[in-house]
């Protein structure tokens, strides 16, 4: 593996886990995506957002966000492939999301794997395309 290959693979490491410590800070996480970035998030087997463009993807994501309270990212397997100016990275997700219902703090607990297509443009890596799937969603009332 040539320096090249390895300082893109860190690259690429560090635009996923920027974008996972921002949590729910969605207009910042906007750098880390291409204009025309292309968003599929797949919850229960099926397509549940179709985004097309960053415009789109900070207005749909904000209003998924709006009603978290606090939320908590870990990021764990990753594999980095390094094509030119060009990378897929796979990586899973535990992404835990704090929020009220009816009165109640609930937990959202999410796995989630990312399938990802980077481009590297203007000196710097940004998603271009995500598939976002939801493997498992676990929801539980916050024990006191």
């Amino acid at each position: 593996m040539t320096k090249e290959m390895l300082e893109a693979k860190e690259a690429i490491r560090e635009v996923i886990d920027q974008f996972s410590n921002l949590e729910c800070e969605v207009d910042a996480q906007a750098k880390f995506f291409t204009e025309d970035t292309h968003i599929m998030v797949h919850m229960n087997g099926a397509l549940a957002m179709d985004i097309h463009g960053v415009n789109e993807m900070v207005k749909q994501f904000s209003a998924f966000t709006s009603s978290v309270k606090a939320s908590h990212h870990m990021n764990g397997q990753q594999v980095i492939t390094v094509n030119g100016d060009k990378a897929q990275d796979v990586h899973y997700c535990r992404a835990a999301l704090l929020v009220e219902q009816d009165g109640q703090e609930i937990i959202s607990d999410n796995y989630i794997r990312y399938v990802d297509q980077l481009v590297f443009k203007n000196g710097a890596w940004r998603i271009a395309e995500r598939d976002q799937y939801f493997v498992m969603t676990e929801s539980r009332p916050v024990k006191k």
